[in-house]
Formats: structure tokens, sequence, C-alpha cells
């Protein structure tokens, strides 16, 4: 694993669409980020013990998000380039039930954005809460598509669901995690794409 200074323009522009942010926003997000290379099937480094609880940004590649139930790997979250992916803080004192991991499933470059950092924002310049309601607005979004998502009762209904909101994505996710995200199993995620008309290649 391979970490590098700086690097933040990805980030910096993806803000920048969602809120104006003024010079010194973005010169403490240059000092206080840092970009990382994951490779291909490489678990994200877990930054606790030496940066604190932290995010990333994908500028490069996919990562999923997953837990371990009784020995079982099952995928909570696919996410693409342009996207923050991390675990969301409790703002009470409430332990998660499962601690969330997440993987490489490409060879990726990701900006780390330390909890630290993004708390001394909040404090130094207010807008940046502003921004900070858009984000979780859009994460809010993304996580009521995974509930309803789960919920649909047809494996078929489900898989054509994905497949409408993240065409170019079903194509990258290799066929057990993308099994596992929809919750249904590898035999019956392959039958139901043979009925399809080939689209391109399919990860196995």
């Amino acid at each position: 694993m391979d970490a590098a200074r700086h690097e933040s323009e990805p980030l910096i522009s993806y803000l920048s669409n969602l809120q104006t942010l003024r010079e010194e926003i973005v010169e403490q997000a240059k000092a206080k980020t840092f970009r990382i290379s994951v490779r291909k099937n490489n678990i994200l480094p877990c930054f606790n013990e030496l940066h604190g609880d932290c995010l990333f940004f994908i500028i490069k590649g996919l990562v999923r998000g997953f837990i371990v139930d009784e020995g079982k790997d099952i995928t909570s979250w696919l996410i693409e380039e342009n996207h923050l992916i991390g675990s969301i803080r409790n703002p009470g004192s409430i332990k998660p039930t499962y601690q969330e991991q997440f993987q490489a499933l490409e060879d990726s470059e990701l900006l780390i954005l330390p909890y630290h950092f993004i708390d001394d924002m909040y404090v130094q310049f207010p807008e940046t809460n502003v921004l900070a309601r858009k984000l979780l607005a859009i994460h809010y979004y993304m996580s009521q598509e995974r509930s309803i998502l789960s919920r649909i009762p047809s494996a078929e209904a489900r898989y054509r669901q994905f497949k409408n909101g993240h065409n170019t994505l079903q194509l990258r996710v290799p066929l057990k995690f993308l099994a596992s995200y929809l919750g249904i199993r590898i035999e019956t995620l392959s039958r139901i794409r043979k009925k399809e008309k080939p689209e391109g290649k399919v990860k196995n």
C-alpha cells in the first residue's frame, strides 16, 4: 500500500459542485487530506490507531463495504468513483452492531479525510455545515435505495432494479459480491443474467 500527500483536486471539485468553497477551506483540504493506492482485493486500511476515524473519497476504482456475520461475508455497499465511503458515526455513544470493512474490487486510488479534520472545518467555517447537510442527504438517499432494494421480494426484479440504476457498475462487480449485495444465490444471479441479452463482459 502506497501513500502520497495532497492530490486532493478531485475531492475539491466534487465538493465545489455542491457548495462554493472559500480559498482557506481548499488550502486546508490540500494540507490535511492524503491519497493512498490500494491494490485489487486488498482491504482498505483501518486508520483508527494512526489517524482516528476517517472517510474515503474514491478517486479511481471500485470499493465494497461488508460485514461478517457468523462467518458469512455480506456485502453492504458497492461504490465507484467520485463518492465518499466510510462508517457513519453515531453522535451518541451506541456502539455499532457490526464493524464494517471496505475492500477494493479494482486497483483503486482514494483520498483519506480524517474525522478530526472534518470536525475542525465545522468549527472554523460555518458554511461547511451546509455542505455536510447536502452530503448527508446524498448518503441518506443512497441508504434508502439500498433499503428498498433489499425489500423487493423477487430476485429478478431486485437485479433489474439495481441494473437500471447502475448499468455500468453491475458489469464491474464480481458475481459473488453482486449476489451477496442483492441477497440472492450466485446460481440464481447467473440464471437471471443468462436470460438477459449480452451487454458486455460479466465478471465472475
